[in-house]
């Protein structure tokens, strides 16, 4: 049994919606932003995101002084060895940096080292990273770690030791003891006294770190003065801050993605002109959605089902053609993981529907299967059940990974973690991550206390009433506001992604026409009536379970239903389409 979600309507503040009226926006939109912030604080770069409104770099905490360590690095010999995370963000983290120190900065290719860790050795910079490192035949002037570090002490004393230096950066939790030690310098808004936004990506805060380099390097006369700036990185920026699920509704992520977004649909990287090539949005412009669903997905297959360097390639790719080649592979990747995640999530369905009962606080689902799949498989159950998610498989060696959703919205998933560790000193031989996302490496022999404390864990934080699946909608509009004209109207207020969501609504419509589509006939095509009859398509995917199932619906039916407004083109002719979250009965 699971419960039946709960539809509520977000609250809308009066004195947001007066402020957005008087920025200019329509009632329709001051509605949506006032049902999306309480806070009049920093409206107007909320609503009309620029780069110039990015909080001043010097407010990153040790960023100069990573900026003055790397430029040090750039002016010796040595090599300088980029770490980075095996997910988008650690990919476009990489290319960031690298794309700065040689293309900006004049850093022969040679002398710049790429390593990524693989997704099966656990995250971080792990011991299998460290002996890649030292294994370098050249002296190392610096490693540079991007999108992971923080949690990662005893590696880097091991790198100090052998006469390593390391810069930080990254944006994840702090372990209890603060940063690394051994590290030269960390630069991370999480750290104590930092006042930077906690929300930004770890490619974001190399972007401020790599920018910071560059007035180093002017201060030390080996740029000139009027030097290019780096703002067109904010391309893959962008990426990589979608793609890491943070928050769209920090100024700072809103003005990165809208500018990085301005950027791609130029089209004039090697990367995103073979993207155009694989699918051009039906001639739309890409727009967060995009890079999250199509761009990222692909980008994290790489590390899930195959070579994890194939994604940092695409990216880096000097021409269309070669970054044709890769993403070929990318979305080859893809359909690999697509048929393995398959495979995995019926497993995962199987178990979660033994273990669920209406008073449970969260869910840990242990798997046979790739361990890099098991995020996703962590956010499908998570959000089918409204729980707090962890997806586990078993590994070769001894230990089980595991991969956390927090799903719902209050949840500390990186805090409750920690708690645990507290609890039990030896639960954990590796974890980390942030508040919504995070991961784990256990001994297998600790599965059982896992699950338990974790449900516990979960329950310090919610109280008393078990979470309950919630969908949240911006309300009803009226018949005469479904038309193409909507979805412009909905496109100012993006980018959307988590914590500024795309609009969703609700309303009650009488079926007039129905029939299931799709190769396996399981979405339902409708002709919907409103209340002043005029007659509107849509779509509900997925809304039976098999072709066998019977329609849920019939013609002349009244059903209330949740959906989002979209453009459907046929035959040359554009019109409004609803795609329906979920539908029942009136």
């Amino acid at each position: 049994m699971i419960k039946i979600p709960k539809i509520v309507q977000r609250p809308e503040n009066p004195t947001v919606y007066k402020a957005a009226k008087s920025l200019g926006l329509s009632d329709l939109q001051a509605k949506l932003v006032a049902n999306r912030t309480e806070d009049t604080t920093d409206l107007e770069k909320i609503v009309f995101p620029k780069l110039k409104h990015i909080q001043h770099p010097r407010a990153l905490k040790n960023s100069e002084a990573a900026a003055r360590l790397i430029a040090q690095a750039i002016q010796e010999d040595g090599v300088i060895v980029l770490a980075t995370d095996y997910d988008t963000d650690g990919v476009t983290s990489a290319w960031v940096a690298k794309t700065a120190l040689v293309n900006y900065f004049g850093v022969p290719e040679s002398r710049v080292v790429h390593i990524i860790g693989e997704r099966k050795s656990g995250y971080g910079i792990t011991d299998e990273v460290v002996e890649r490192i030292l294994d370098i035949p050249k002296p190392i002037a610096l490693v540079i770690s991007a999108d992971q570090g923080s949690s990662d002490e005893l590696r880097i004393a091991r790198l100090k030791a052998s006469g390593v230096k390391v810069c930080v950066t990254d944006h994840h939790q702090m372990p209890l003891d603060g940063p690394p030690k051994s590290a030269t310098i960390t630069v991370n808004p999480q750290q104590p006294g930092c006042e930077y936004d906690k929300t930004v990506a770890g490619c974001y805060v190399i972007f401020i770190v790599m920018s910071q380099v560059r007035q180093a390097l002017i201060d030390a006369g080996h740029l000139a003065a009027d030097s290019v700036t780096l703002k067109a990185l904010a391309l893959n920026v962008a990426l990589g801050t979608v793609a890491d699920s943070v928050s769209l509704k920090s100024p700072n992520n809103r003005a990165i993605v809208q500018s990085g977004l301005q950027f791609i649909n130029q089209f004039q990287s090697p990367a995103w002109q073979a993207m155009r090539l694989l699918n051009d949005n039906q001639g739309q412009p890409y727009d967060a959605e995009f890079l999250g669903f199509q761009v990222a997905t692909r980008i994290n297959a790489a590390s899930r089902v195959s070579d994890v360097t194939t994604a940092f390639h695409f990216l880096t790719a000097p021409t269309a053609q070669q970054a044709q080649v890769y993403l070929d592979q990318l979305d080859s990747d893809n359909i690999n993981r697509r048929a393995q995640q398959e495979g995995m999530l019926q497993q995962a369905k199987q178990i979660a529907d033994s273990l669920y009962h209406p008073e449970k606080y969260t869910m840990t689902v242990r798997m046979q299967g790739n361990a890099g799949i098991q995020g996703i498989i962590a956010s499908r159950i998570g959000e089918q059940y409204g729980l707090p998610t962890v997806a586990m498989t078993d590994l070769e060696d001894g230990f089980i990974a595991g991969s956390g959703r927090g799903i719902v919205p209050s949840i500390d998933l990186r805090g409750a973690f920690q708690w645990m560790s507290e609890q039990h000193a030896d639960l954990f031989a590796s974890m980390g991550g942030h508040a919504g996302a995070a991961g784990c490496m256990i001994p297998v022999e600790n599965f059982e206390v896992f699950t338990e404390l974790f449900e516990q864990a979960i329950k310090n934080q919610l109280g008393d009433e078990a979470p309950t699946p919630v969908i949240e909608t911006d309300g009803p509009l009226q018949g005469w506001q479904l038309t193409p004209a909507l979805i412009d109207e909905l496109k100012t207020l993006e980018p959307y992604g988590r914590e500024w969501p795309k609009p969703l609504f609700s309303g009650r419509f009488k079926i007039s026409e129905i029939k299931a589509v799709g190769q396996a006939k399981t979405h339902l095509s409708f002709k919907l009536l409103t209340d002043d009859n005029q007659r509107i398509t849509a779509i509900y995917f997925n809304a039976k379970e098999s072709d066998l199932d019977l329609d849920p619906f019939s013609k002349g039916d009244l059903i209330e239903c949740v959906y989002q407004p979209s453009l459907n083109t046929y035959y040359g002719r554009t019109s409004l389409q609803l795609r329906l979250v979920t539908a029942q009965h009136v």
